[in-house]
């Protein structure tokens, strides 16, 4: 019985330096805003995420993506599945971006 209760207590410290550790990395994330025109990197933001993921070719790929992955979904779940949600994380993937809070 006693063994059985350290090893409970272990499984718990484990859990919370996981936990603590998870705090300490979200508590560093920073909001992502867009560089403004003149600023460094701007002509590369502008070209892969205006013009690329964010427009028309973004747009297409990301239903052609769901489409497959819709068409998978009925022969084989494992492939239809993550390709649709990839497909969605396309379409969205500015939104996605900055609701995460990551710095580019």
């Amino acid at each position: 019985m006693h063994i059985q209760l350290g090893k409970r207590l272990a499984s718990a410290a484990d859990y919370g330096v996981a936990l603590l550790l998870l705090a300490v990395i979200g508590s560093a994330a920073h909001a992502f805003s867009a560089p403004a025109q003149g600023d460094l990197g701007y002509d590369i933001y502008d070209i892969v995420v205006n013009q690329g993921v964010k427009g028309p070719l973004g747009f297409v790929g990301g239903v052609a993506a769901f489409l497959f992955g819709v068409s998978r979904l009925f022969s084989n779940i494992m492939i239809g599945i993550p390709t649709i949600v990839a497909a969605v994380c396309l379409i969205k993937a500015d939104s996605i971006l900055q609701t995460f809070g990551l710095t580019i």
